[in-house]
């Protein structure tokens, strides 16, 4: 499928983080697809690559099934410890776990949310590392498609796997560092959400056209609230 003028194939995403079955995964492709295909949502960073996307479905799961009651694929995570290490710091914050109690059960809406904080936090991210070049080398597939369709099969480099080291210790380090200011981003976040909700005169019953065309005020309610420069948050 082209996203972002890129052909991604959702078909051979990345492995989840968590124990999950074939029909969740199916059912993830079968709501993800007519967001993209369709455009009713705006997220370039949470849906640029395989490895964002990947991350989506993690979030997703934990929100749609309830987190507490899942259990991390110890094999899968050590392939992946970058994915491991955002996933963490997001569903072990509280306005996380208030989203979740919101979307339990409900696919659809677990899906919005899933992108939408994604979305924030990959932003919150990039907006750190970007000019940290010893970091940025092993965050750089999230936002960037450069050998996007390497088989993930194959065990990562000597390189690789100490650059993934690096960002996971960068990362950890700063949400520690600031974790006042990642605890107002996420509810910053549940705000926003809960402001489109409650602006709909009417839901639709998939939910996915709530969110359609969202772009301009993603970018404004992240600039007012989080910074100045002018990069917009959709990428």
């Amino acid at each position: 499928m082209l996203i972002n003028g890129i052909e991604i194939d959702l078909t051979k995403l990345e492995k989840p983080l968590l124990l999950v079955s074939e029909d969740e995964e199916l059912l993830f492709l079968q709501l993800l697809q007519p967001i993209l295909e369709h455009e009713h949502i705006q997220c370039q960073l949470a849906l640029s690559t395989r490895k964002s996307i990947s991350l989506v479905r993690d979030i997703w799961l934990a929100m749609y099934k309830d987190r507490e009651k899942l259990y991390i694929n110890s094999g899968h995570a050590l392939l992946y410890p970058i994915r491991l290490i955002i996933f963490e710091v997001v569903t072990q914050a509280e306005y996380f776990k208030r989203l979740s109690k919101k979307s339990f059960g409900d696919e659809c809406l677990s899906l919005i949310y899933a992108i939408v904080l994604l979305q924030f936090v990959l932003r919150w991210i990039k907006e750190r590392f970007s000019d940290n070049e010893e970091v940025y080398e092993g965050l750089k597939l999230l936002y960037r498609t450069t050998d996007d369709s390497v088989d993930d099969q194959s065990s990562p480099s000597r390189e690789q796997s100490i650059g993934q080291a690096i960002a996971v210790k960068a990362i950890r380090f700063e949400v520690r560092e600031n974790s006042q200011e990642f605890a107002s981003l996420l509810y910053q976040t549940y705000n926003f959400l809960h402001d489109i909700e409650s602006g709909e005169e009417e839901k639709e019953t998939t939910r996915l056209p709530s969110m359609r065309n969202v772009e301009d005020t993603l970018n404004l309610f992240y600039d007012k609230c989080y910074t100045t420069n002018e990069v917009t948050v959709t990428g």
